[in-house]
């Protein structure tokens, strides 16, 4: 196979999966109240005076550096004239979406690296081009390609993309992090001080974002020990002090002490358990939520990381720490663990790869007996292949779930409608958990959750609520009228004069 078209592969996988993540940026539900309430209504309320407050910005345990990061987007795009809170909101979705393409580039380096340790050729290039004389492809081609197509198009990869959470942010540089890792613990004796420093960097800007990502880092640090890559761990280890000297800084101007916001979030949820009071699972949650998304794809999966164990360790031990120590804790959330799926992929991707570039030589081989191998290589290949389509496929069927099903796209939208009426004064609504805060409404009026003694109250003129509530016929009995519809949600407005409570009581 010839350079040019690995490239030409390679390309192609890119491109669907940026048409993938088009479409999830399109059409993909809201995930989780966090990534509104946590890392993007803080910035907008600083930038436009008005925003909702949750507990953790009162108690100080979240961190400013990624709502600041966001608050910055928003900053240049009100400046370029883009005032809209939902449109500034997709903008954003867009822009960790594109970001989220490095897993792509991550997909196809690190299943180059680990499956040119796996295959017989481990250098740079495998025997020759084609014949129009084209350059040949690197060795661990077939490993890379697999990786790439299983990092652009993995179902569950693809939706969490478009989704503001610090785990997104966080998973970005930990995997591509551990693949530079494996392209520095292959250099022999050659210096990649560039690269150590670049790794360093973004597993300290991972830890920062997500302290319970740790297990990648540790991994990093020991696969360059173990490769007596001593000096680039060193210099790694110096450069992850950077992004954690910058959030220790954040924290001290805006929170008052260094790295406050760390402490508070460790004391919080890793000592004293209070994650707790939002649920608890049973330690074995994880494993089962693995099975839910890949019943069948994930005993593939597991077989090829196994398989491969001699090179794949490194992702393989990341994957299974970071689950053991989420699993340790009682409070659980399938976002906390979405790190484990890139790992897994690249690391299966490896295998497979180095499967599929096997190849017969005719040397000292009778004509029967070269027959009955080139069939077995054939026959793995198609197994291979096989495998491939149903990690993919079966991840598409099982995929579609989400941890809050009230996050209903139809709210969102019913809420950028209330914020365009030039009438509203003030808005009720049933869930204020499950909105988008005050940005989706883009402009400052008062808004509290609907209760009968507000129904009468003149300064609320619209109320927004599901179809099959009793809260829309206790708005329409005090004097309320339908004006707005998406799916359950409606929007009322005030059409009658105030009806007192009493009078709504009888």
């Amino acid at each position: 196979m010839s350079r040019r078209r690995v490239n030409i592969a390679l390309g192609a996988i890119v491109a669907l999966g940026v048409v993938l993540r088009v479409l999830a940026w399109r059409y993909e539900p809201p995930h989780h109240p966090d990534e509104f309430f946590q890392y993007l209504e803080p910035a907008w309320g600083r930038l436009t005076g008005a925003g909702i407050e949750t507990w953790e910005w009162r108690n100080g345990i979240r961190s400013w550096v990624l709502p600041g990061y966001h608050g910055a987007w928003m900053a240049i795009l009100m400046r370029l004239g883009v005032h809209d809170g939902s449109t500034i909101a997709k903008l954003l979705q867009a822009h960790w979406a594109l970001l989220s393409m490095s897993l792509v580039w991550a997909g196809w380096r690190g299943g180059l690296l680990l499956a040119r340790q796996l295959g017989p050729n481990r250098d740079a290039a495998v025997n020759s081009g084609d014949e129009s004389g084209d350059e040949p492809a690197p060795a661990g081609w077939q490993g890379g390609l697999v990786g790439a197509l299983l990092c652009a198009a993995f179902p569950l990869l693809v939706r969490f993309s478009i989704h503001t959470l610090s785990e997104q942010a966080s998973i970005l540089c930990m995997v591509c992090a551990l693949v530079l890792t494996a392209d520095l613990a292959s250099t022999a004796g050659r210096v990649g001080r560039g690269k150590a420093v670049f790794m360093g960097v973004l597993l300290g800007l991972g830890i920062c974002l997500r302290i319970q990502h740790v297990p990648v880092p540790l991994v990093a640090v020991l696969w360059l020990l173990l490769s007596r890559r001593f000096a680039l761990a060193a210099v790694a280890c110096a450069a992850s002090l950077l992004p954690m000297l910058a959030f220790g800084l954040v924290d001290r101007l805006t929170w008052g002490g260094f790295f406050a916001s760390f402490i508070h979030y460790v004391k919080f949820n890793l000592v004293e358990g209070g994650a707790s009071i939002f649920g608890t699972m049973p330690w074995t949650w994880y494993w089962r939520q693995f099975l839910h998304r890949l019943p069948t794809g994930l005993p593939i999966l597991g077989f090829l990381c196994l398989v491969g164990i001699r090179a794949t360790w490194p992702f393989v031990a990341s994957a299974l720490g970071l689950t053991i120590l989420l699993s340790t804790q009682a409070h659980k959330e399938e976002r906390f663990v979405m790190l484990f799926w890139p790992l897994v992929l690249i690391a299966a991707a490896a295998v497979a790869g180095a499967w599929l570039g096997l190849r017969v030589t005719a040397v000292g081989i009778e004509g029967a007996q070269l027959g009955h191998r080139r069939l077995r290589t054939w026959l793995v290949r198609c197994v291979i292949l096989a495998g491939l389509a149903v990690i993919l496929v079966d991840g598409a069927r099982h995929g579609r779930d989400n941890d809050f099903p009230e996050l209903f796209p139809a709210r969102f939208e019913a809420q950028v409608w209330v914020g365009r009426q030039a009438d509203v004064t003030g808005l009720l609504y049933d869930s204020p958990l499950y909105t988008g805060g005050y940005m989706w409404f883009s402009r400052s009026f008062p808004q509290l959750k609907v209760r009968s003694t507000l129904l009468g109250n003149p300064l609320f003129s619209h109320v927004l609520v599901q179809r099959k509530s009793e809260w829309k016929r206790e708005a329409e009995r005090a004097g309320f009228t339908e004006v707005f519809s998406k799916d359950e949600i409606v929007v009322l407005r005030r059409t009658a004069e105030p009806v007192s409570e009493s009078a709504l009581r009888q």
